[in-house]
């Protein structure tokens, strides 16, 4: 009596590539989970197809759960990452700033050295405008619109280069524009545009990022009697 031949059973090799891709989908930013998603789907309806001639629906069934759940989370890592990447930018933006001040504060250094006394306060941008590489320096990261984002101590304005003391702030970021001069107190901006605070030029040609409620003028970063622009 002649024995049937009962069909060999093969496990499906998109169940376990959807497995696979479902367990390094977290690290790979979440691609291979929706591809292994896909796949499982698809190797679960082969499977079934196969009158037994496939198997691996355990693993298909687990490639779509891990993947399933792997793509659930996006919207909750979306949530946590949004708000390091919007720091990182605006970090990047006030360090920008930062150089742009300091750019700036060398060049009224220099035009300070050259001729003896700082810029005139009217017309301070175009004085510096020569001793600067760039004139993109002129405008912040965060106030794109304007030719010129800071503004100048006018308290300086023709002062002899020997009489002004190297932290004294030279220039300051403002919405006020091109050749615009006075008092941090009464020329900063009325929202801090880096993170909560200010960026400041000083005469020695140095610069850096200070919170709005730490600035004072009392203390050594400008000259009292500085006039109105």
């Amino acid at each position: 009596m002649q024995q049937s031949m009962q069909p060999v059973s093969r496990t499906s090799g998109l169940a376990i590539a959807s497995l696979i891709l479902a367990v390094v989908g977290p690290f790979l930013l979440l691609i291979p989970s929706l591809v292994g998603l896909v796949l499982g789907i698809i190797a679960l309806v082969r499977i079934g197809r196969s009158q037994g001639r496939l198997k691996g629906g355990g693993l298909a069934i687990a490639g779509v759960c891990v993947s399933g759940i792997s793509l659930m989370l996006i919207p909750i890592l979306m949530a946590m990452l949004f708000p390091v990447f919007a720091r990182a930018r605006e970090s990047a933006r006030k360090m920008q700033c930062v150089s742009n001040s300091k750019n700036i504060s060398m060049a009224v250094n220099m035009f300070a050295t050259e001729k003896g006394v700082y810029p005139d306060a009217t017309t301070w941008c175009d004085d510096i405008a020569p001793y600067l590489k760039n004139p993109k320096v002129f405008v912040c990261p965060d106030a794109p619109d304007l030719k010129c984002g800071y503004a100048y101590n006018a308290a300086l304005s023709g002062a002899p280069a020997n009489s002004v003391a190297a932290d004294t702030v030279a220039i300051f970021e403002s919405d006020a524009g091109w050749n615009a001069s006075g008092t941090p107190e009464q020329m900063l901006p009325a929202k801090p545009r880096h993170l909560g605070g200010d960026n400041f030029g000083y005469a020695d040609g140095s610069a850096q990022w200070m919170p709005r409620p730490g600035f004072a003028v009392g203390a050594g970063r400008a000259p009292a009697g500085a006039r109105s622009p």
